[in-house]
């Protein structure tokens, strides 16, 4: 017993020797460019599902963790207070059309009345004008003596007469221009009155096809809170749908792994929930900051308490479709994420 103890010494010595070597033969060829954490996790950009207008909820299209497609109706909301709405923006606009057209017609008329108003005080220019002349003739044949005093004086009288109806006309044309000013200033508040009533009555047909809430994305329903009858608020959750087929994973790496990393390089998966089948990916893209900034008290490293902790960055990685049999990606189930950091980003 004695004499066996020192011959399985140096075998044990020997086989540790043996696996020390291979384990740091495989980490020199292997193991030292491979990166990796199970600090990683199934994420999706959830769409929360809101009312845009308020009202009752008249009935819900869809139940609990059903696929529904971009556009699908999920809720309605009574809309028969915005149809209404939508009818009196409608009239407004119309009677605003009639304003502008009467509006325009005055402005046209306006334009008319200073034609004629130009055209009386060109006819009263040119019967004083020749009221003038007749006034010089009579004045050089009274000098002559071929007339009377009093013809003379007739004519003058004619002549201020004249002269009173051209400033009359010039006030008649003056007067059709600040009417035409003043019609011209209505028309434009009634087309702006008509644009404001055109913008109501959109506003009032947008919140009536709000009243029919439509999935923006492709996914699955969750988080149904809605009940038909509920009095739904605006801006209130109802429910959320989430885009399984464009889950990702978000990969928390040290800040002393990622060196090396690039993106667009193959990534190796192993979801907790499916350990026995692998995934691919490649890496997406690098957080700008560290998980620790985004938090909501982000730490103060400038105290008198400061300890050194390795920050980790938060690393976005698309899965490669399509996804084998039976694996389905849950926002919020956990995974192991591998870099080979000798494999260049396409390979």
């Amino acid at each position: 017993m004695s004499s066996s103890r020192p011959r399985l010494f140096p075998l044990v010595v020997g086989a540790l020797a043996l696996l020390a070597l291979g384990f740091g033969l495989w980490w020199w060829f292997e193991g030292r460019h491979w990166q990796s954490t199970d600090n990683a996790y199934v994420e999706a950009d959830i769409a929360v599902i809101s009312a845009k207008v308020t009202g009752y909820v008249a009935a819900v299209d869809v139940d609990d963790n059903v696929a529904v497609k971009a556009g699908q109706p999920l809720v309605h909301i009574v809309d028969t207070d915005y149809r209404a709405a939508l009818a009196r923006a409608e009239a407004e606009v119309e009677r605003q059309g009639r304003e502008r057209g009467a509006a325009s017609a005055r402005v046209v008329a306006q334009a008319d009345a200073i034609d004629q108003a130009e055209a009386s005080l060109r006819a009263a220019e040119a019967q004083a004008a020749r009221i003038r002349a007749d006034a010089r003739r009579a004045e050089d044949l009274l000098k002559q003596g071929f007339t009377t005093r009093a013809t003379v004086d007739l004519r003058r009288a004619e002549v201020i007469a004249a002269e009173a109806q051209v400033a009359e006309r010039r006030a008649a044309v003056a007067a059709a221009a600040a009417s035409r000013q003043a019609a011209s200033g209505s028309a434009g508040g009634v087309g702006a009155a008509q644009k404001a009533a055109v913008a109501a009555a959109e506003a009032a047909r947008l919140d009536l096809e709000n009243t029919v809430i439509r999935a923006p994305v492709d996914g699955v329903v969750g988080n149904r809170s809605v009940r038909a009858g509920q009095f739904a608020r605006q801006g209130q959750q109802l429910m959320v749908v989430v885009p399984v087929a464009q889950a990702y994973l978000v990969a928390n790496f040290k800040e002393t792994q990622i060196r090396g990393m690039a993106p667009g390089m193959p990534v190796e998966i192993h979801l907790d929930a499916y350990p026995d089948t692998p995934l691919s990916g490649r890496i997406d893209s690098f957080s700008p900051a560290s998980g620790s900034r985004f938090s909501v008290i982000p730490p103060e490293n400038a105290t008198g308490n400061f300890t050194r902790i390795v920050q980790r960055v938060p690393v976005k990685i698309r899965v490669d479709r399509p996804l084998p049999e039976g694996v389905g990606l849950v926002p919020g189930i956990s995974a192991k994420v591998s870099v080979d950091l000798r494999r260049r980003p396409g390979a």
